[in-house]
């Protein structure tokens, strides 16, 4: 829901490294056609990892069992997270329900990690060095679009940033007025350009994730690596902002876009939400959905 997620964000955090792929797993296909979705989910996954058969069978059956619980381990939370939401777009954005809304999110994010990590851990100890290589390479690839971003001249990339901020926001609002676009245009060509900071982190966890399952620990070990790699994944490392700052800045320019709004657009935003909360309901096969 950041729009700031939308800025030179090919960096979707790379840093989960082998966690990025099972993460797709909550979001296959569910109810009469679960059976293709775990086919589908499978496939890309044994693609990046060149998995061999009996891993695959092993892979096939965790997305079935991830897609399976998907609705008890998420349907509560995902509920309360969008009646938050939809509740302070309605009474008005400030710090103290934002901060609720930041909590809410970090334990879905943490409780859908686990929950993955838990699955990936037992075939992710079985790989073969080669198997890491091909991973890490493939892996890498995705950070490829935020390494050409930053071979842009600068005036380029603030165009960029500016356009890519404008089209998500109005993904949430409907369209804009143009005094509106130029008042964010200005806001994000003042904001800190962090995808160098972003970007580096990202190879290192990469790197880093890669050599610890080259040390081939031991399912335990593994699932530790991969939770660590998790929890700090905010830490771009010395000299750069702290986690705190950033999100500090992340609350700042949501209210900001926010206080420019009108009350049709602030309507949009709570309409747009219940239609994606619904489809995501429809993915995850959770009753109810419309």
């Amino acid at each position: 829901m950041d729009p700031t997620d939308r800025a030179p964000r090919s960096r979707r955090r790379s840093l989960t490294l082998f966690l990025l792929c099972w993460l797709t797993l909550a979001a296959g296909c569910t109810g009469l056609l679960q059976n293709i979705g775990a086919r589908w989910a499978t496939r890309q996954i044994s693609d990046v990892f060149a998995l061999d058969e009996a891993q695959q069978e092993a892979t096939r059956a965790a997305v079935e069992r991830v897609m399976a619980s998907a609705p008890e381990v998420l349907e509560a939370r995902l509920d309360l997270l969008v009646a938050t939401v939809d509740r302070a777009l309605s009474k008005g954005l400030n710090e103290q329900n934002m901060l609720v809304i930041e909590r809410q999110i970090n334990v879905l994010l943490d409780k859908v990690a686990a929950w993955i990590i838990d699955e990936a851990a037992p075939i992710l100890a079985t790989l073969r060095d080669e198997q890491i290589d091909h991973a890490e390479r493939q892996l890498d690839k995705r950070l490829e679009e935020t390494r050409e971003e930053l071979g842009k001249p600068v005036e380029e990339r603030i165009r960029d940033r500016q356009e890519k901020f404008v089209e998500a926001i109005e993904d949430w609002t409907g369209p804009l007025s143009d005094p509106q676009k130029k008042a964010i245009r200005s806001y994000v060509a003042a904001m800190p350009d962090e995808a160098a900071d972003g970007l580096r982190a990202d190879e290192r966890r990469l790197a880093e994730i890669a050599d610890g399952l080259r040390q081939h620990p031991g399912e335990p070990a593994v699932r530790d690596l991969l939770w660590n790699a998790w929890k700090n994944r905010e830490d771009w490392g010395p000299n750069t902002r702290s986690p705190e700052v950033r999100r500090a800045d992340g609350r700042k320019t949501m209210l900001f876009v926010y206080g420019l709004l009108d009350a049709k657009q602030k309507d949009h935003m709570s309409k747009r939400l219940h239609e994606i909360h619904d489809k995501v309901k429809r993915l995850l096969g959770i009753a109810g959905a419309g």
